[in-house]
């Protein structure tokens, strides 16, 4: 009876650790923003440019290369590719968009942004900042008028965007 109890012990423990590396293996392959998508809280993110190092608030959108954080006063608009750091994530991952989703970031929050013609701050790479009213939507740049000169903007070049929030 003692050796058929330490038997069933130990297919309990190798049961156990079995599920426990399985765990592991599925915990390392969620990435950030799978975590991100699941995370319902305020977070801080660390983003690569010396004019806007850090931004917080709460993830309204997810899609293609950016994301849409806001707070209380302000809407920013962040690309993936820019971001160093995150503090506040949930530990739980949540599926991949439909791929719906980054059509409405391209159809409707840009056109939106031009629509309003209000200034926004445009972070761009090499810690550049261009202040203009976005004045139309390619479907790989943005043209941002400034000082009446209009520039056009790769989408890959933007860092995040600050603009009033939308109301």
């Amino acid at each position: 009876m003692q050796a058929a109890d330490e038997v069933e012990s130990e297919e309990r423990l190798d049961l156990a650790y079995e599920v426990l590396e399985t765990v592991r293996f599925e915990q390392a392959h969620i990435s950030w923003l799978d975590r991100l998508r699941n995370t319902d809280s305020t977070v801080e993110l660390r983003l690569a440019h010396t004019h806007f190092p850090c931004a917080a608030g709460d993830i309204t959108h997810l899609a293609d290369q950016f994301m849409i954080l806001e707070n209380a006063t302000t809407q920013f608009l962040i690309n993936f590719d820019f971001v160093i750091a995150v503090t506040g994530l949930n530990e739980l991952s949540q599926n991949q968009l439909s791929p719906s989703v980054p059509n409405w970031l391209d159809n409707v929050w840009f056109h939106d942004l031009c629509e309003r013609r209000i200034s926004a701050t445009w972070y761009l790479v090499g810690d550049q900042i261009v202040e203009g009213i976005c004045r139309r939507i390619g479907i790989d740049s943005l043209d941002i008028e400034t000082n009446n000169k209009v520039f056009t903007i790769p989408k890959r070049a933007i860092v995040a965007n600050r603009s009033s929030k939308f109301s």
